[in-house]
């Protein structure tokens, strides 16, 4: 992809990555009961929780739930512009999490 758009865009990489706006990121474990660590999409106040997150941060951040393959874990990682408020808001949702969850 970056190649196709150098030579679309027929500038340096250099030049791109000015553009790419880089966020802190946090990434907190949320332990869980192995068997239920894909069942916190079906989970309407967990999945409420991300939708609310993500309509907050529109464009300014991303957030990535995932369930660990090796782990009883559920992955949260969210990236946005302030440290300590991304911290929060992740140990919040990993909170929420194995609340439901274990």
């Amino acid at each position: 992809m970056l190649i196709k758009t150098i030579l679309e865009t027929n500038k340096k990489a250099s030049e791109l990555g000015n553009i790419v706006k880089l966020y802190p990121q946090v990434l907190i474990n949320a332990k869980v009961n192995s068997e239920k660590k894909y069942d916190y999409e079906k989970d309407k106040e967990i999945k409420e929780a991300i939708e609310k997150l993500e309509k907050e941060f529109a464009g300014n951040g991303r957030i990535l739930i995932r369930p660990s393959g090796t782990e009883p874990l559920v992955r949260v990682m969210i990236e946005g512009e302030n440290q300590e408020y991304i911290t929060k808001k992740a140990k919040e949702i990993a909170k929420l999490i194995e609340e439901k969850m274990s």
